[in-house]
């Protein structure tokens, strides 16, 4: 019996599943905008900003800011001149900044309180009566096996260079394009 009524559920299951799709007609309509941005994306710009990301060493939060070469510093420095860069194309609609703010000291990873940043940059929507903001992020830190290690390298190109470097690609790519609203990017 249970033989049966297991061949009827099955037979019953696939006869609603292909009365269901008969019946639900899903028509896409493809935005235009969104394919033309999708088609600027490079994955060549995307190799290149993880692997510059890399050579920073380590973007460990507490590492140095003021070394040109190597650290959390010199990273953010290199993603705000990019920002920068891309904010010239915009037409002075992308402005982009260090947002400096106090980690406090937790006594466990933080033994003081540092002055730390996030590199954002904002692209101002053409409505000025709509007040959405659309937030995309990523974290350009990145940690060592000992996460209280500032100085060793930890060059975190999947953690979280792949995701820092996804924010960047779309900054360049929708700096070009308009929107009604803004849209903030952040690293």
């Amino acid at each position: 019996m249970k033989k049966h009524v297991f061949y009827l559920s099955l037979i019953g299951a696939m006869c609603w599943s292909m009365t269901s799709a008969a019946q639900v007609t899903t028509i896409v309509k493809r935005d235009a905008q969104i394919d033309q941005m999708v088609q600027e994306i490079s994955a060549d710009s995307l190799e290149s900003y993880i692997r510059t990301l890399v050579s920073f060493g380590t973007r460990h939060t507490l590492s140095t800011q003021t070394d040109p070469n190597r650290g959390i510093g010199a990273a953010g420095r290199w993603i705000l001149s990019k920002f920068e860069e891309w904010g010239q194309a915009s037409n002075g609609r992308l402005q982009a900044e260090l947002d400096y703010f106090t980690l406090k000291a937790d006594g466990r990873r933080v033994q003081e309180d540092q002055q730390v940043f996030n590199v954002v940059a904002r692209l101002k929507g053409t409505n000025p009566n709509d007040d959405r903001v659309l937030i995309v992020s990523g974290h350009m830190d990145s940690r060592a096996a000992n996460v209280n290690d500032p100085e060793v390298d930890a060059p975190g190109a999947n953690d979280d260079g792949s995701g820092t470097a996804a924010v960047m690609e779309m900054v360049r790519v929708m700096s070009k394009h308009s929107f009604p609203h803004d849209i903030v990017f952040m690293t």
